[in-house]
């Protein structure tokens, strides 16, 4: 049997983790699909001791022990953040950090992986008359600000050796008019897991 982690980098039970479920609908029966959600763990920072350089293993001992061996044991990995100030949000990105040891290790290579990601604060934007957003209309900054959430995310895989599949943004917390394509980013996870 298959196995398939999301990661939840949101601190809220919305968008980023409805985005998150929709990708794993695509899969089927014969994939355990699990989502760890990250403002649920006690996950320590990063304390730069270097541990991980020579021995491969993180010398903290808290939730991530865990994550690391669900890790390990995924075929696909999903991960999904907010964006906070153009970048992942701050417990994605204690996650991030804390997965050093598989830079070493290269425990992770070759993994399939996923991104989600939501930005563009819905309810502060000044709209014109037809209801569009003022800020990206003029800027594209919505967009701008997710791509470089995800650009993060990317980076982060690349990093650890994974091969990042396909990636997906919803822009004012509205992931629903993504749902086609959210199935098919599950789909194609779904296609290339068995490479």
């Amino acid at each position: 049997m298959g196995k398939v982690l999301a990661i939840s980098g949101s601190s809220r039970d919305k968008t980023t983790n409805y985005m998150l479920r929709k990708v794993l609908e695509a899969f089927n029966d014969e994939y355990q699909k699990e989502i760890i959600f990250l403002k649920d763990k006690n996950i320590q920072p990063c304390r730069n001791c270097k541990s991980c350089h020579k021995t491969f293993k993180c010398a903290i001992a808290d939730d991530m022990t865990e994550i690391y061996e669900k890790l390990i044991e995924a075929d696909v990995i999903l991960l999904g953040s907010p964006t906070y100030f153009d970048n992942v949000s701050g417990i994605m990105k204690n996650f991030m950090d804390r997965c050093l040891p598989f830079y070493f290790s290269g425990e992770l290579a070759g993994r399939k992986a996923g991104l989600v990601s939501v930005g563009g604060f819905k309810e502060l934007v000044e709209s014109d008359k037809k209801g569009n957003c003022l800020w990206c209309k003029e800027t594209g900054g919505c967009e701008k600000t997710v791509e470089r959430c995800l650009n993060s995310m990317e980076y982060f895989c690349n990093l650890l050796g994974m091969k990042v599949v396909g990636k997906m943004a919803a822009i004012h917390g509205s992931p629903e008019l993504k749902d086609r394509e959210l199935l098919n980013l599950g789909k194609k996870l779904l296609d290339t897991s068995h490479d």
